[in-house]
């Protein structure tokens, strides 16, 4: 619990710091991923810290289902690393689709493949659901 205190004052005075550019694409929420826990976005990077592990993912590519982009259904890739508190940890490929379902709010789910790296190396697939706000 210190931990999870720790990064919330942590995301909220790192997103007082922000640029203007960069605020503009800053989200924050709720979800379920390494447990239950809270999600964040800045740009391209999303982070998750929660009660069985922490996350960082970085989108390589992010883009509308349609071609006209009012729909507010995007789709992405990304490549990142997990940690989980019992030493566990490994590499992933999220892949995951959000909608723009209110002003400033989107929900979000992703399939996540990954490969646990240690002593029990092994292949498992993870998922992930949220919701965040929009700064």
């Amino acid at each position: 619990m210190k931990i999870l205190r720790i990064t919330i004052l942590t995301m909220l005075s790192f997103m007082f710091s922000l640029n203007s550019q960069a605020r503009e694409s800053f989200k924050l929420g709720f979800g379920v991923d390494r447990g239950l826990g809270i999600v964040g976005s800045i740009n391209q990077f999303n982070g998750f810290v929660g009660n069985d592990g922490f996350s960082i993912d970085y989108l390589f590519l992010k883009q509308s289902l349609k071609n006209n982009a009012s729909n507010g259904v995007r789709w992405s890739v990304g490549a990142g690393g997990y940690k989980d508190w019992d030493g566990d940890f490994g590499v992933r490929l999220p892949v995951g689709i959000e909608w723009n379902f209110a002003k400033n709010i989107d929900a979000f789910a992703q399939a996540i493949p990954a490969f646990q790296i240690e002593e029990d190396s092994k292949f498992k697939l993870d998922f992930g659901l949220g919701i965040r706000y929009h700064f």
